[in-house]
């Protein structure tokens, strides 16, 4: 069996005798009459993670929702227990609901890109909680957000609480929705996926963040299908499958010395040296076409592409950056959030114009190289012959520094 990369190391539970902040029993949540959360039983502990782990569709992020009051009006939720340290949950209004979200249990979002307000710079979005909590003055809750920026690796946050949320690259926005969930450093944290769209070096530091709360003694409940996040953030680990916790026990017990088979087949899944250049699941024909070296379908020549920043400051963040694309060919573009990558790939699809250089599309006959002063739109034509049917959406350039 395929054993997790991380090292788990052995936890002693110092809190043993500790309440639990949170308890859940017998939790069920359906939608429309069908039930998606069967009956699943758990307890949160002031300084200790509980992770949830499992297949999408499992059921993990309705479970966090559901602690937050956030299933939705037509969702069916019933428990025989769903308390936050002596305050009933299963039947608060949705008024006290907004006086328990943000001051006793923060959320952190997987998806920022809907869940941050694009009309709304990021400063504002971060300090929402204190707003809404009466925290401080303008003044300060401004500094506070640059604060908490800076301290989940957010690069020249003075800058950053500025724009608004398109103009960052999607790590930058998964940094801002953290910031904003620990913003008054709520005794419950529920991250749901919190390192999905970072890069390994941020995501090193957001774990630290985490785990520095947690020995505070912050109580957290992760959401996450990456196992070697939950080896290292993890007390206990609660296994769900089809709605139902199938495996519950301290991490190193579920990770290292699963009982259900279904814990097995999970962390058989994960790739490892052993299983490099195999495939994970069942056997599949894979025919690979040879690569055509005669022609490009796709050149770009010296591109660069410099954004002005609301501090009025000209930044490049794609410099002198030239590749040529083949049929038959995979071209994988990589780095670290806020990188260009985005940005790279906005400019060869034509969707961003490029300060600097060209790119050419030579897949059909016709087709013509674009400068730097095409316009941003007109020019997307000459790369598709399929006819828009509604204009599209001027959102604004997005500055991925």
């Amino acid at each position: 069996m395929t054993t997790v990369d991380t090292r788990l190391e052995d936890r002693v539970d110092r809190r043993a005798g500790t309440a639990s902040l949170l308890h859940v029993e017998n939790l069920r949540v359906a939608f429309a009459g069908t039930e998606v959360v069967k009956g699943i039983s758990f307890t949160a502990r002031p300084g200790g993670c509980l992770a949830i782990v499992g297949e999408s569709g499992s059921g993990k992020s309705v479970t966090a929702r559901t602690l937050v009051g956030l299933t939705g009006a037509r969702s069916r939720v019933t428990a025989d227990r769903l308390d936050l340290a002596g305050t009933d949950l299963l039947h608060t209004s949705e008024r006290a609901w907004r006086r328990v979200r943000g001051s006793r249990i923060g959320f952190i979002l997987q998806d920022a890109l809907v869940s941050l307000d694009q009309l709304r710079r990021v400063g504002d979005e971060v300090a929402e909680p204190l707003r809404l909590h009466g925290w401080g003055t303008r003044r300060t809750r401004a500094a506070k957000a640059v604060e908490l920026l800076r301290s989940v690796g957010v690069p020249e946050p003075e800058v950053k609480a500025l724009q608004r949320p398109y103009e960052l690259s999607g790590g930058l926005r998964q940094r801002a929705l953290i910031a904003s969930a620990i913003a008054l450093d709520p005794p419950l944290l529920i991250a749901d996926e919190p390192t999905t769209a970072l890069d390994v070096t941020v995501q090193a530091q957001v774990l630290d963040l985490l785990a520095a709360a947690k020995e505070r003694g912050t109580s957290i409940i992760l959401i996450s299908h990456d196992l070697s996040v939950v080896a290292r953030m993890a007390d206990e680990v609660a296994v769900m499958r089809d709605g139902e916790i199938v495996e519950h026990g301290p991490a190193r017990q579920v990770l290292y010395e699963p009982r259900h088979e279904y814990t097995r087949l999970l962390l058989d899944a994960i790739p490892s040296e052993h299983t490099r250049g195999s495939r994970l699941t069942g056997p599949a024909v894979r025919v690979r076409r040879p690569v055509d070296r005669d022609r490009p379908v796709l050149q770009a020549h010296n591109l660069a592409k410099v954004f002005r920043g609301p501090d009025k400051v000209d930044r490049t963040v794609v410099n002198d950056v030239s590749f040529e694309l083949f049929g038959g060919e995979t071209l994988g573009i990589v780095g670290e959030s806020g990188s260009g990558k985005t940005t790279l790939a906005r400019m060869a699809l034509a969707i961003l114009p490029a300060t600097e250089g060209r790119c050419c599309c030579t897949a059909h006959p016709g087709r013509r190289c674009l400068p730097p002063s095409a316009d941003r739109y007109a020019s997307r034509s000459a790369w598709s012959t399929r006819t828009r049917s509604a204009p599209s959406t001027r959102a604004g350039p997005s500055a991925r520094s």
